[in-house]
């Protein structure tokens, strides 16, 4: 077995007759399939139950399509959904039930089993080496993947893709120029116009999508305090100078103990920081959490009472 779990190290999964070539017989995978010591991805690739089992769902989303991808051979390039997971893009809201590939080739789509095989279209297609796997461009496979999403959903991915630099505002609007006739694509235009590289989680992109959804003045993002002698406070994720209001996502990270501390000290440098902020600015900070996010008219109530406060 030892030769297969090497293979699982570099790929994730591992196929029959590489198992039969380890010495395995047919008898031997059946019997640890019933024993559920073998987990079968699909026909011909299987994984082992341990290593399968404390793996996130983008990481098995993964292993599930090199190991469709193996069996699909060389004219397909992965895409849309599979693609921003490919790329190593935050994939909040994305269904990862089913593995997405666009066709190299003039073949029509299909669906066959969990793969879905899209038509390549018109125009030209870019295709990036990712794992040893053709991926399409990060920036059509975050395009082709929120035009299947809800409004906020698919605005916050435009930002995950632009803040993972795999590509930049220039590169979005070229790929959506190419790509804005097809179905449901055209919706995502005014989510193209507004979307920015600012933010620095999904959390972060949910709140300015739910500032902008309730007419609020748009904040400035990521700005810098700074102490007199020009050292930083920190960043702010927003701020209303007209209001003198500073709102911030309370993310578990910034307790998690990080850096080596204990999550009792970065929650006590963190206090710290706030109280600093305070002082030299006068601001008041709301702190906003993941929660409170799935309220959006609560959290839009509590910024528009504090800036009545200010006037």
């Amino acid at each position: 077995m030892k030769s297969l779990r090497q293979l699982t190290r570099r790929s994730g999964f591992f196929t029959r007759a590489e198992a039969l070539a380890a010495g395995c017989t047919i008898n031997d995978i059946r019997a640890a399939v019933r024993l559920g010591e073998w987990l079968r991805l699909r026909k011909g690739a299987y994984v082992f139950a341990d290593e399968w089992a404390p793996l996130d769902s983008s990481v098995r989303h993964w292993v599930r399509v090199r190991a469709a991808v193996r069996a699909l051979g060389p004219h397909v390039a992965v895409s849309h959904a599979s693609g921003v997971v490919a790329h190593d893009i935050d994939d909040w809201r994305l269904d990862l039930s089913r593995i997405h590939v666009t066709r190299l080739d003039d073949r029509s789509g299909r669906i066959v089993g969990d793969v879905v095989q899209h038509e390549r279209g018109k125009g030209d297609i870019e295709v990036s080496i990712v794992g040893g796997i053709r991926v399409l461009e990060p920036q059509r496979c975050v395009l082709e993947a929120a035009a299947a999403l809800d409004p906020e959903a698919a605005f916050s991915l435009l930002e995950s893709g632009l803040r993972s630099k795999k590509f930049d505002l220039d590169d979005l609007d070229r790929a959506y120029a190419a790509l804005h006739a097809r179905h449901r694509m055209g919706r995502l235009q005014p989510l193209v116009a507004m979307a920015g590289s600012l933010a620095g989680s999904v959390a972060e992109s949910r709140g300015s999508w739910i500032f902008d959804q309730a007419g609020l003045p748009r904040p400035q993002q990521q700005w810098e305090v700074l102490r007199a002698d020009g050292s930083l406070v920190g960043k702010v994720d927003w701020v209303w100078h007209e209001w003198r209001l500073i709102v911030e996502f309370d993310g578990k990270v910034k307790y998690s103990g990080k850096f080596g501390k204990t999550g009792t000290d970065a929650l006590f440098d963190e206090k710290k920081r706030e109280d600093e902020i305070r002082e030299l600015t006068g601001y008041r900070i709301l702190r906003l959490t993941w929660a409170d996010l799935d309220h959006p008219e609560q959290v839009v109530r509590r910024i528009r009472a504090m800036a009545r406060a200010a006037s």
